[in-house]
């Protein structure tokens, strides 16, 4: 029975060793496992990314100007395109704005704008480049973006220059075409047949000489080296003048007249501009109006400026065309536009010349009851100039 009893307890003992072995194996594996786990999750991680640093290189490459200044304006950032254009040496970091950056223009206008919260400057050439100035401001930092324009000035350029030299080619083979025109209306004036057809084409010719004439004015208020020195003009003469031009259109729609503007009203403008304004009023107010329509032309002196409106009877104009009508080429009906001889480009003319005059131009319509367009001129008489 001992002998029984002493088997048994080897046994189990043995047994306890087995389990106790096994047990030791695998928690061995187990930590063999999680070690190579660690090696590999170290190997493959990634040292920390410095992103402050990537962004500096990131912004350096973009074709737009930055300068971040403290709130004392001590420059703290430049990028490589502000630092080319303002002459900022990598070095001036820290100094302040005035020190930092060498044009003196951009440092006045950082100086005049540095308590304000906003302020955009539409464009200035800087060196070889035209930029669009934004100077932004909060509690923590004063920000300086100078955004890259010249690329599109080149276009616009280039643009007006085609347009220019184009219209002035033109009008040499038109100014052949409509004497040839003349000649044949002599030699056919009793063919009636070739008469309508001569008609017609003088009317086509008549219409291409007005296109060019406004894309050659177009162009010419476009100019970036346009300067207008600004004069007190009389517009009753101007007026009479453009309607002794048109007085044939005018008995033939038999349209009444009422100007209602004193002998000695004057405007500051540009007598060319002001009269390129009066002409193109004046003359959609006869085309689009309406047989024994009527044509009001007004003269209103306010505080700061003068007011010179032209309202018609005609068709009027749609409010959803309103927002539209100042676009080259837009045209509010097109059948009832050409069978008018307009060429769509006298609003757009009419806004532009008004703009440049330091004007502004505004329209009341009313479909089926006519239109007012009031031309709005400020007192003073200066010299203006849309050089860059």
């Amino acid at each position: 029975m001992n002998q029984l009893l002493l088997a048994l307890l080897i046994f189990l003992f043995l047994m306890l060793l087995v389990f106790a072995s096994v047990a030791l194996n695998e928690r061995r594996k187990r930590v063999k496992l999680l070690k190579k786990l660690k090696k590999k999750s170290q190997e493959g991680k990634q040292p920390p990314i410095d992103r402050s640093k990537l962004l500096a290189r990131a912004l350096s490459l973009i074709k737009e100007g930055i300068v971040v200044m403290d709130p004392y304006g001590r420059v703290i950032f430049t990028n490589r395109f502000a630092r080319e254009l303002l002459g900022i040496d990598e070095k001036d970091i820290g100094k302040f704005f005035y020190q930092a950056i060498k044009d003196f223009d951009v440092v006045s206008m950082i100086n005049e704008a540095f308590n304000e919260s906003y302020r955009v400057w539409q464009e200035k050439k800087i060196k070889d480049s035209y930029v669009q100035v934004i100077f932004g401001s909060d509690m923590d930092e004063k920000v300086l973006l100078l955004i890259d324009q010249t690329p599109m000035k080149k276009y616009e350029t280039l643009k007006k220059d085609f347009i220019a030299n184009a219209s002035h080619e033109l009008k040499t083979p038109l100014a052949a075409m409509k004497i040839s025109l003349e000649t044949l209306e002599e030699t056919c004036k009793e063919n009636t047949k070739a008469l309508k057809y001569i008609s017609k084409a003088q009317e086509r010719v008549n219409y291409m000489e007005q296109l060019i004439e406004d894309l050659i004015t177009l162009s010419l208020l476009e100019s970036t080296n346009l300067t207008l020195k600004l004069e007190k003009v009389k517009i009753l003469p101007l007026i009479k003048e453009i309607l002794n031009n048109v007085s044939e259109l005018l008995s033939q729609k038999r349209i009444q007249l009422s100007i209602k503007i004193p002998e000695d009203a004057e405007v500051c403008a540009d007598e060319k501009l002001l009269h390129a304004i009066l002409k193109n009023l004046i003359e959609n107010a006869i085309k689009y109006n309406r047989e024994g329509g009527k044509i009001e032309i007004s003269f209103k002196q306010l505080k700061n400026e003068d007011e010179i409106k032209v309202c018609d009877t005609g068709y009027g104009i749609p409010k959803s065309h309103l927002p539209f009508i100042f676009e080259r080429f837009y045209r509010v009906e097109r059948s009832r536009s050409r069978k008018s001889g307009g060429t769509g480009l006298g609003l757009s003319i009419v806004k532009l010349a008004t703009e440049k005059l330091g004007g502004k131009v505004e329209v009341e319509s009313q479909e089926g009851r006519g239109s007012c367009f009031s031309i709005y001129l400020p007192k003073r008489c200066d010299i203006i100039t849309t050089d860059l």
